[in-house]
């Protein structure tokens, strides 16, 4: 396996983790987060029983505002949760493919349509960032975005570093 290979699979590992990641949330969910952690949870039977209880609907409130790759539900959210399975499945179908012995051919290959599947999604992935779902000013991105535009780039950078390692190969083992 090249170098290549291997970095665009601990890409493509690092994009599942990812995903389950909060990528959004909006102004009111960040709210509730921030009086979560405020709110103290004390324990014993009558000991604190507001401050649970806020605390109960201070999370219920922040987790139906925030949402990660797999949630969001607008149609350019499923175009690119589809790319992004599309560049994983592919980038650990190259990986373990050459693992195994696979010789290298000319031409696209799985490690080339990881690379342009990852950098189509990292395209759309910085589009959302940009213009986020639902009103702007109620909208935040969250980590999980940001997060996910690096293990794309790390699939696009080393599934194209090792599709010409492979070209390269293969065009040396066709002159011999």
């Amino acid at each position: 396996m090249r170098l290549g290979h291997a970095i665009a699979l601990v890409g493509a590992l690092a994009l599942l983790l990812v995903m389950a990641m909060d990528w959004y949330s909006s102004a009111q969910g960040d709210e509730a987060r921030r009086i979560e952690s405020v709110t103290d949870n004390p324990s014993g039977a009558e000991a604190g029983e507001i401050d649970r209880t806020l605390n109960e609907k201070a999370r219920e409130v922040a987790e139906g505002e925030e949402k990660n790759a797999w949630q969001a539900d607008g149609l350019i959210d499923r175009i690119l949760l589809g790319l992004m399975l599309a560049a994983i499945v592919l980038a650990v179908l190259a990986a373990f493919t050459r693992a195994a012995g696979a010789k290298p051919t000319k031409g696209l290959g799985p490690a080339g349509l990881a690379a342009l599947f990852a950098t189509a999604a990292a395209v759309g992935v910085a589009y959302r960032i940009i213009q986020e779902p639902g009103l702007d000013q109620a909208t935040n991105v969250k980590a999980g975005a940001l997060l996910a535009l690096v293990a794309l780039a790390m699939i696009a950078l080393g599934s194209a570093y090792a599709l010409r390692a492979d070209d390269k190969e293969a065009g040396d083992a066709g002159a011999a």
